[in-house]
């Protein structure tokens, strides 16, 4: 008995073709999908260690600061935690990996006025200001200048600020 040669038959052909190009296209399709499942993950990851960094820090300074706090709570309110709001041009795209670490760069030149009292903040607001905006922030080769636009001080430091490249 003999087996017929599979280069005359067109029908098997087509199907070890299609079989093949299926292959190639699912091995895309997969590749797509695990890639953009790890990039949320790294995401997710980043934000993470950096909540985990900042609680850690806080707890440092409280526990440094535990017996002035308890004085300062007397007298008045003292700041616990710093927010970071970044505005943009929508010319400067900034990747949200990038915003964070700009957050955490800013919260980081912030950071000695978590356990002071509100009163004591206000007065030394131009020191943190000039702080903030004299330093040129480098992250990934590229340089960023920030100018606060908006700080309010209460129990939470909000500072508002906006991004711009530095040439």
């Amino acid at each position: 008995m003999r087996i017929p040669p599979i280069y005359k038959q067109s029908g098997w052909q087509r199907f070890l073709v299609g079989f093949f190009l299926g292959g190639i296209i699912s091995y895309f399709v997969y590749l797509f999908m695990y890639g953009t499942l790890y990039e949320e993950w790294v995401k997710e990851k980043v934000e993470m260690e950096g909540t985990i960094h900042d609680l850690e820090r806080d707890i440092e300074v409280l526990k440094d600061n535990n017996e002035e706090m308890n004085e300062l709570q007397q007298e008045g309110l003292i700041i616990d935690e710093i927010t970071v709001n970044i505005e943009t041009d929508e010319s400067l795209e900034l990747d949200k990996l990038i915003e964070h670490e700009l957050k955490e760069a800013i919260k980081e030149e912030a950071r000695h006025m978590i356990g002071r009292s509100v009163n004591g903040a206000v007065q030394s607001t131009p020191l943190l200001l000039g702080a903030i905006e004299n330093k040129v922030y480098e992250l990934d080769n590229f340089r960023y200048k920030v100018a606060v636009k908006q700080l309010i001080i209460s129990e939470i430091l909000y500072l508002t600020v906006t991004v711009e490249t530095d040439t």
